[in-house]
């Protein structure tokens, strides 16, 4: 009977978790939307980012709206700025890609474009949980984003290899894209940012 308990407690629990992170998705699409799409995605991840942080520091029961209008409203135009720069910069790596395979062809610029793409992939994923954590100037926060992920190597290498996994896995389901892509992404990244951010703090 307590083994049976114990497996209705987990799946009821997973049932719990899964339900809010399709919430999450559905207000992550919504307010996405709101913001004209290229101006609301930004501001909607990095809500998103917070109410995940949130339940790692305080626990699940954290009122999902209220968080997440609040952190979308407040950040809005901060996140949209330093957002709008992430792009450009991954656009402007993109494009010099492109002209490194098709028109340089040199085997050394092209695998240092791919190091700075890296590079690039890596502060991307710590930028989101660095700005909702931490009150940076400007551009501190992509130099944050960038020493915490040399400094906690095991934590950025996971963070990979959970996004490979997830690509993986809405290629075989893309339903679940719809359903929780964002979402799903976003817990990941900010899990493994939280255990970085815990174990860089406590050590200074």
């Amino acid at each position: 009977m307590s083994v049976l308990s114990g497996f209705i407690k987990v799946f009821y629990d997973f049932g719990n978790w899964l339900a809010k992170m399709i919430y999450l998705q559905i207000l992550w699409l919504i307010f996405t939307i709101f913001g004209l799409g290229l101006f609301g995605i930004i501001p909607a991840t990095a809500a998103v980012t917070t109410v995940i942080s949130k339940w790692f520091q305080e626990g699940y029961d954290v009122p999902i709206f209220q968080v997440f209008l609040n952190t979308y409203k407040e950040q809005f135009l901060r996140s949209n700025g330093l957002g709008i720069v992430l792009l450009v910069v991954g656009i402007f790596i993109y494009v010099d890609l492109n002209i490194s395979k098709q028109l340089i062809q040199s085997a050394f610029i092209h695998s240092l474009l791919l190091l700075i793409s890296l590079l690039y992939i890596v502060v991307l994923l710590y930028f989101f949980p660095v700005f909702v954590r931490y009150k940076l100037k400007y551009f501190q926060y992509f130099k944050q984003s960038f020493f915490i992920a040399l400094a906690r190597p095991f934590e950025t290498i996971a963070m990979l290899l959970c996004i490979l996994l997830l690509y993986y896995l809405f290629i075989y389901l893309p339903v679940l894209t719809f359903f929780a892509g964002a979402s799903l992404t976003i817990f990941p990244i900010t899990w493994f940012a939280h255990r970085a951010f815990i174990q860089l703090e406590e050590k200074s």
